[in-house]
């Protein structure tokens, strides 16, 4: 993603005391209204912005200010979601990330390890609609 159109996104969001829908957001910077929602998209995912449910639209705005450790995180995860280009990329980053997290959650208790199976089971039911 271009560094300076996420940046302009943000500095917009920041004159804005509601935050903006995307469509506001396209038309302030003269950018399509898709890519505005793609790269918002991909700031929520990485903690720069948040939206809110106002009706049917969803109002963007700049997060406030993070911790060091929370930026750094911020930065891990940035890289991380640039480098996922294809399906198969994905596929790798969420078998890696299921793999490790299986190998803590087998250590705890019965009663804890249903609560994460509780969740899987809603994320495919979700995936399969």
């Amino acid at each position: 993603m271009e560094q300076g159109l996420e940046e302009s996104i943000l500095d917009y969001l920041k004159t804005t005391d509601a935050g903006a829908t995307a469509s506001e957001i396209s038309r302030a910077l003269d950018i399509n209204r898709m890519t505005a929602v793609k790269y918002l998209e991909v700031m929520r995912a990485t903690g720069l912005v948040d939206f809110r449910k106002v009706g049917m639209a969803k109002q963007y705005y700049a997060t406030s200010n993070l911790s060091y450790a929370q930026a750094a995180l911020l930065l891990q995860a940035r890289q991380l979601l640039h480098s996922i280009e294809t399906v198969d990329d994905h596929l790798e980053v969420f078998r890696d990330t299921i793999t490790s997290h299986l190998e803590i959650i087998a250590s705890y208790k019965k009663q804890d390890r249903q609560k994460f199976l509780n969740i899987i089971e809603e994320a495919r039911e979700e995936l399969s609609k």
